[in-house]
């Protein structure tokens, strides 16, 4: 069974030309080094686009990422855990009147220490069945040769049999296969999303 956001449009970003995009990308930042490590607050503006159910395209969605950018400022490392993540998210909902709560499911490095694939595949449809796309945070991506490593994503369906999942990358579309990922990734990562407070 696939599972999606019940209103998938909702991270169709138009630009002026009428060209469409699935979520935003770190491209479209005018810094050097913004673009370079945009990846986490543009997967944080997935999921507050998302939540919020703005009016408006690519130019409306470019003001939130330079709102977003502030709040992450990458270090060396960029945004590597799911804490940072969530610190930014914070930040930038208290700043502008949002009240939420974030939910982070972490994969260590360590193989052992990892929850089995049925906790990923719940967690992930806990989110989408809300209607929230998932941050995912690849540290290494295994074998999973289409997933560039040190990354975070945006998951926006899930097939719950074959876990492979749709994901928003540089305003695009991939598929991934989270078994593969969650067995083979050296550095694990994390999945994240959130939720209106008290939900």
């Amino acid at each position: 069974m696939k599972i999606t956001l019940a209103k998938p449009d909702l991270l169709k970003i138009k630009d002026l030309t009428g060209e469409t995009y699935t979520g935003g990308s770190q491209e479209w930042y005018e810094d050097r080094w913004q673009k370079a490590s945009g990846c986490g607050p543009v997967a944080a503006c997935n999921l507050i686009w998302a939540m919020t159910c703005p009016q408006g395209g690519k130019e409306q969605y470019i003001e939130l990422m330079r709102d977003m950018f502030p709040f992450y400022s990458p270090s060396i490392g960029g945004i590597n855990t799911s804490a940072l993540f969530s610190k930014g998210i914070a930040g930038y909902s208290a700043a502008h009147g949002l009240h939420v709560t974030t939910r982070a499911l972490n994969i260590p490095p360590k193989p052992r220490k990892r929850p089995d694939l049925n906790a990923v595949r719940e967690f992930i449809i806990s989110s989408l069945s809300n209607d929230a796309p998932v941050a995912f945070l690849n540290r290494s991506n295994g074998t999973v040769s289409n997933l560039e490593t040190w990354h975070w994503v945006t998951i926006i369906a899930l097939d719950t049999e074959t876990m492979r999942a749709d994901v928003s990358d540089y305003g695009k579309i991939l598929e991934i296969d989270v078994s593969t990922w969650l067995k083979t990734s050296i550095l694990g990562g994390a999945f994240v999303y959130i939720t209106t407070s008290g939900n």
